[in-house]
């Protein structure tokens, strides 16, 4: 069950430093958490989803985790490998301002 820790942000940019650097490897049916880290600068996130053209590799679409800031997803047990999904995630820095990041996940098994 792979675990993406968000460490910091760049709110001029949106950008989002992952704790993969924004490329993560794994298999069919496993479960990915995002996790945001105290003092990444990152207040929540708000929606995580597939770019449009990208492949769609969560199955059910990543969801935050009741009581807590995390978020988690479902990689489609039943999806034809390898594949990669571009996507974004949505999300709210401190001060209240919205932003976006476009990382990569990769399943390769």
């Amino acid at each position: 069950m792979p675990t993406i820790k968000i460490t910091a942000s760049n709110t001029s940019d949106g950008t989002l430093t992952l704790d993969d650097a924004g490329n993560t490897t794994t298999s069919k049916g496993s479960t990915v958490i995002w996790q945001i880290a105290a003092g990444s600068g990152v207040a929540e996130i708000l929606n995580i989803y597939a770019d449009s053209g990208s492949t769609d590799v969560f199955s059910p679409d990543p969801a935050p985790v009741g009581g807590s800031t995390n978020w988690s997803g479902r990689v489609n047990p039943n999806l034809t490998v390898p594949a990669v999904e571009d996507y974004t995630i949505e999300w709210k820095d401190n001060s209240g301002n919205s932003h976006t990041y476009d990382p990569r996940i990769s399943v390769n098994q």
